[in-house]
Order: structure tokens, then sequence, then C-alpha cells
């Protein structure tokens, strides 16, 4: 059974460029916390700017305020999980280092755990008007669809505002190898088969007043593949989804090819599953580093093309058993270019996630 200490609040903050938040920010939490025991731990990963430095300059000699840097796995979830495992109190916080959510009221969810095992702060979106419509009407969607498969009642389960007993950190929490946008799904999914009591607290979600949101087109698509992952138990990890999304996308691509160069073009299967196999291969590529691997994605034209050009030959052997295979299909198990097609897609896709994941976008 995991040891804490008791009474003791852990208040756990993940950050990523947010040098003009997080010091007012603690300010205003270390105001809230007197005379309570607590710790503040941020978890940076990897900022660009300044948040380290001033966080370093401004509390290097406060003990109650821990900083931790992670230099790989990165992204949202996996920092809080990690600042989760680093805590030490029998309550937790996990709050935004934008300032959107005020630290005046951390303790206003602290009090519900007393007859509580999670008290989560929910925005009212029917009165919310510091997000765009577009953030808005996602949210209400993706509520609405969650609401089904964690077959919990929640009306705002997208905040990134909660607090809880350190009981609900189980073995299978931290297992779930998600790369989604919101860890309190992955907290209520783990603890599904538990009568656990949740209360939720509306709050006030301030403006952004400084820094950009996070919130943009890889983080939904990862938020998409979080939820997917769920119907599965959690057993498939949500990158994987990822790339087989990416995958049946580039399956048309490829049968596209294939069609018009082989039928209507007149060339050999050969050199028409040839051509659409390298073809289809870059857009994958391009759409993994973009969506799927963006956490470790190749950001500059340089870095692109070399890692394009990495993922070439470290999937050549790949795509030779996809070349191979489907000229050996077409030529002695069917005349048919869509099915022997398949026989060497399928084994291509295969060897390119294992290598991928391994060798092209592996945690920097």
């Amino acid at each position: 059974m995991r040891k804490f200490i008791p009474k003791k609040i852990s208040i756990i903050i993940p950050t990523l460029n947010e040098e003009n938040n997080i010091i007012i920010l603690i300010n205003e939490i270390i105001s809230q916390m007197e005379k309570k025991d607590y710790e503040i731990i941020i978890v940076d990963d990897g900022s660009t700017d300044l948040t380290v430095n001033n966080i370093l300059d401004k509390f290097d000699k406060n003990e109650k305020v821990r900083l931790l840097q992670r230099q790989s796995d990165k992204g949202l979830v996996q920092s809080i999980k990690f600042g989760l495992q680093s805590m030490t109190g029998e309550y937790f916080v996990v709050m935004d280092g934008d300032r959107q959510h005020s630290a005046s009221e951390i303790n206003y969810l602290i009090n519900e755990l007393k007859t509580n095992d999670l008290a989560i702060g929910v925005r009212n979106l029917k009165k919310l008007d510091v997000i765009s419509a577009k953030r808005l009407l996602l949210s209400k969607f993706f509520n609405k669809f969650l609401q089904l498969i964690l077959s919990t009642n929640i009306s705002d389960p997208l905040t990134g505002f909660f607090a809880g007993k350190v009981s609900l950190l189980n073995k299978k929490f931290f297992l779930l190898a998600n790369s989604g946008f919101k860890v309190l799904l992955d907290l209520i999914f783990s603890n599904k088969e538990k009568k656990i009591k949740i209360i939720e607290k509306e709050i006030k979600f301030e403006s952004r007043t400084d820094g950009s949101s996070k919130l943009n087109s890889q983080v939904a698509f990862s938020f998409i593949t979080q939820i997917l992952s769920y119907m599965f138990n959690g057993m498939i990890s949500s990158r994987f989804i990822g790339f087989v999304i990416i995958g049946g996308i580039g399956f048309i691509f490829h049968f596209s090819i294939l069609f018009g160069m082989y039928y209507l073009a007149e060339v050999s299967f050969y050199i028409s599953h040839l051509f659409a196999t390298l073809f289809t291969a870059t857009i994958n590529f391009l759409a993994n580093n973009y969506l799927n691997f963006y956490d470790n994605r190749a950001n500059s034209l340089n870095k692109l093309i070399i890692n394009l050009i990495k993922y070439y030959l470290i999937n050549l052997p790949g795509i030779i058993a996809s070349i191979g295979s489907a000229s050996l299909a077409f030529n002695l198990i069917t005349k048919n270019p869509v099915y022997a097609s398949l026989i060497g897609v399928i084994l291509d896709t295969i060897f390119k996630y294992m290598i991928s994941k391994t060798w092209i976008w592996k945690s920097n």
C-alpha cells in the first residue's frame, strides 16, 4: 500500500512555456495554504522560455516548492502522472499553470474530500464566455460521449482542475498507456469498477492573461484516440490506435493509387504497388509526425527531411517485404490486385509501427 503523510496536500501543476504565469500562480497558492501542510510540485515538460529559470530564481530556498524537469516521454498526461507518482500527501490537487484555474478554489475542492473521493471543478458551459465557440462546442460533444463510456454522469470531464484522495492512484491508472489530453479521464476510468464518491463544484474559469492555449488539432486527435482506447478497456494504447487510424487513411490513398495505375493507366502490378507503397509511406510519416507523435515530432524542415530519410531506410525491410509478399501473392495465390496488395500492406503496417515507435519518434 502506498505510503503518505496524513492531511498533507500535494498540488500538481504541469507547465510548458508559462514564464509569465507560473510565479504569480505559485505565490497565490502559497497565500492560500497558510497553516496547512502542503507541497507544490511543478512538472515542466521541456519549456523553451524562462519558466524553469524563474521558478529556480524565486523558489530555490522554498522547501515546499518542488520542480521536476522531464526530458523524455513528454505529454500532458505523462507529466501529471509523473507528479502524482512523486507526491507525498494524502490528498492531491491537479490544476493548470496558466492561471485559468484560481488558487482561491483549492481549499474549496479539498474540503469536499471529507465526504467524497474525488472533487471535480467544473465549468458552467452554458455561461462560459472566456473560451472560443469552437472549443465550447467540442467540450459539449465530448462530454456527452464520455458519459456513455465512463458510465459516470459528469457534466465537464474535460476540466483540468480536480482534487482527490491518494487511494484513487491505483496500478491500473499508472499503467494506462495513453498519450491523451485529460488525466482525469484515466483516473475515473481506472476506478470505474469501484463505487467512488464524486462531487462536482462549479468553479470560475478565468481568461488566459499570457501565453497561448495548448489545445490544438494534435491534442484533439490524441483525445479521440484516448477515448477509443477506453473502448478496449485500456488494453490497446491510444498511440497505436492513432497509428492504425492514420494507416487506415493511408489504405485509401494506397488502393486509390493502385487502382488508378493498374486499371486506368495499365501499369504493371509490381510498379503500381511499389509507387502506391512509397507514396502512402510518405503521407503516413507526415500525418504521424504532425498528429500521433506530436510530443516528439520533427519541428524543423531540416529535421523533418532527416527523419523522413531515416523512416525510409529503417522501414526498407518492411517495404521490401510488402512488395515481395504482394508480388508473390499476385503470382501464386490470387490475380486480384487488391487482395494481393492488402497482404503486403498488412505486413508493412505492423513492421512500420514497431520500428517507428522505437527509432523515428523515440522520446527525446
